[in-house]
């Protein structure tokens, strides 16, 4: 294996162009449920039913005011977190730039997965998607 100074030697002059393609996300099959998924966030999204700058949207009817008053702050911490990796999701998945399929895409949705079985392992299920 390489070490990185070789790595470097190796690809230091790069064209614009290679550069830009070096950075591009590459396509890769994602699994139904991943898909599904990133299309009814990304659906939720641009029809308004939940907005990525106001967390409250994300919530089930009721379901933040029966969360104890002690423990709403920790929910709003990770709501925050949860709003900007829904924002990354649905920007990838909509932008025509992107593919619509990657393995990137696919560990986003997984990161959010286990972030949200975290908060509704505790508070129930709580959010809308």
């Amino acid at each position: 294996m390489a070490d990185l100074g070789s790595l470097y030697d190796q690809h230091k002059n790069l064209s614009e162009e290679a550069q830009k393609k070096a950075g591009q996300s590459p396509a890769g099959p994602m699994g139904d449920e991943h898909t599904n998924f990133v299309k009814t966030i990304s659906r939720m999204i641009t029809e308004g039913e939940i907005n990525v700058y106001e967390t409250s949207t994300f919530y089930n009817s009721g379901a933040y005011e029966a969360i104890k008053e002690g423990d709403r702050g920790t929910v709003d911490l990770s709501m925050v977190n949860i709003a900007s990796l829904l924002k990354h999701i649905a920007d990838f998945y909509l932008s025509k730039k992107t593919p619509d399929a990657a393995p990137q895409l696919q560990q986003m949705i997984e990161e959010l997965w286990q972030m949200k079985a975290k908060l509704e392992a505790k508070y129930g299920d709580i959010l809308k998607f």
